[in-house]
């Protein structure tokens, strides 16, 4: 599938020579061997999956079409790493010498989720792909774009410090931490985004996305501007990224690699729209996520602005960190009660104890 005969030099020459608006470098995967090269891909397709997905893709689009009264408007450019110049995309992260980006477009997607869940861009989260690739069924030789979304769904996924990644075929049982059913973070639903109009309507609104593309051999050695595969450079593969954002000034998707800060613009990457070859927002969907936060105890958090209304139990508190909650309906301490601590935590610059998950406050204390 993969001719790995093309120099950067002819690349370079390919994109002088079609008034393509991207560099090409020398880098690290330029100089692997061609095997190499290819295990830095890892998305596993046959014909029935890619018509499969193709059908999805189509089916959604329909779908949406119907639904276009319900979305909301997307600005022509938004990017997670800055907005309001705070950057709620974690650090890239390179795969290594493993088909496992589907792991790495995963965790990608959900440690943005988490820390928007929380509206904090600063909350650590890093999750093991280890864990993900390997607990959940993939390996080395690659997975299905969305298996791993399925098993963040059904189990969860561990920090990276309940099982360290490694760029071989780990064993899940001797390699996980042995507490890691305490330590997931799991995924409600996931959701295809197939017309152009509701996949910016979900990065702008919901978050980075998971995504799939057509891998080309002079993709490989992309430095910087909007990549836009040459004519005559060949199929390599199929990959799983993650898409943080969007540009219509330049018609381009923002792109987080897995294949380390080296790569590209570090790690990252500016695809131009309506490639049909590279399958990205043609007869792939792009994939929101709907993260799940276990409930655990908040020691010494600050309430900055406490919300009602006129409904019955309707009320909600900010908590510096956390991002908004709503006080539980039924809640043991009482809604009105605890609205009443949260207000006064605002009116005397006090701080609170909070037991809560992603979406609710279920106790408080007042400090």
């Amino acid at each position: 599938m993969s001719d790995n005969s093309q120099s950067v030099n002819q690349i370079a020459s390919a994109i002088e020579a079609e008034g393509l608006n991207w560099t090409a470098s020398e880098n690290e995967l330029t100089a692997l061997s061609e095997e190499d090269w290819l295990n830095r891909l890892g998305v596993v397709v046959t014909p029935a999956e890619m018509q499969r997905l193709t059908e999805e893709t189509r089916m959604r689009a329909a779908l949406e079409g119907q639904e276009r009264f319900t979305l909301v408007g997307a600005p022509a450019s938004f990017d997670w790493r800055n907005v309001g110049g705070q950057n709620y995309v974690t650090p890239v992260k390179n795969q290594g010498n493993c088909g496992s980006c589907v792991s790495f477009g995963t965790c990608a997607t959900m440690e943005s989720a988490v820390r928007i869940k929380f509206g904090n861009p600063g909350y650590i989260v890093d999750l093991s792909e280890g864990f993900c690739q390997f607990c959940g069924g993939g390996s080395c030789s690659g997975w299905g774009l969305t298996s791993g979304l399925s098993f963040a769904q059904s189990t969860g996924v561990t920090d990276e410090a309940c099982m360290r990644y490694q760029a071989t075929n780990m064993d899940c049982a001797s390699s996980r931490c042995s507490d890691w059913q305490n330590r997931l973070t799991k995924i409600s639903s996931f959701t295809a985004r197939s017309t152009m109009e509701a996949r910016k309507n979900a990065i702008a609104n919901t978050g980075p996305v998971l995504a799939g593309m057509a891998v080309f051999n002079d993709f490989r050695a992309y430095s910087s501007g909007v990549y836009v595969k040459t004519a005559n450079t060949s199929l390599a593969g199929y990959h799983c990224i993650c898409v943080v954002g969007y540009d219509d000034s330049q018609e381009c998707w923002i792109v987080k690699n897995s294949w380390g800060t080296n790569w590209g613009d570090a790690g990252f990457v500016k695809i131009r729209y309506g490639q049909a070859e590279l399958l990205i927002d043609s007869s792939w969907s792009f994939y929101s996520v709907a993260v799940q936060i276990p409930a655990s105890w908040y020691g010494s958090i600050r309430v900055n602005r406490v919300y009602s209304s006129a409904h019955s139990q309707n009320a909600w508190a900010f908590f510096q960190g956390l991002g908004w909650r709503r006080i539980q309906t039924g809640a043991a301490d009482g809604v009105t009660n605890m609205l009443a601590v949260f207000a006064e935590a605002v009116a005397n610059d006090k701080s609170v104890t909070i037991y809560a998950d992603g979406d609710f406050v279920y106790q408080a204390y007042l400090i």
